[in-house]
């Protein structure tokens, strides 16, 4: 549903907490157009694990892991949305 800035409002239907066991959290959402969506964040051998091979594979994968790579190569922490 739009706001009358034009903004999408999106309803959260549920909160999968991070868990050091999971290296994970997860999000339920509804989004404006009625769809279940669920977005995820995590370690990124974790989320890595769950892609698809087509996702695996991919550029935009490649590139993703190599700025993380290059992140983390400089000590910073990196996670993965998915």
């Amino acid at each position: 549903m739009k706001t009358p800035k034009g903004e999408l409002k999106y309803k959260l239907l549920n909160v999968c907490e991070f868990t050091s066991t999971r290296k994970r959290m997860s999000c339920i959402f509804r989004m404006p157009d009625n769809r279940i969506l669920l977005m995820c964040k995590g370690a990124d051998s974790v989320i890595q694990e769950r892609l698809s091979d087509q996702s695996r594979n991919s550029d935009m994968f490649f590139q993703t892991k190599k700025f993380c790579d290059d992140f983390a190569a400089e000590g910073l922490r990196t996670l993965y949305l998915a």
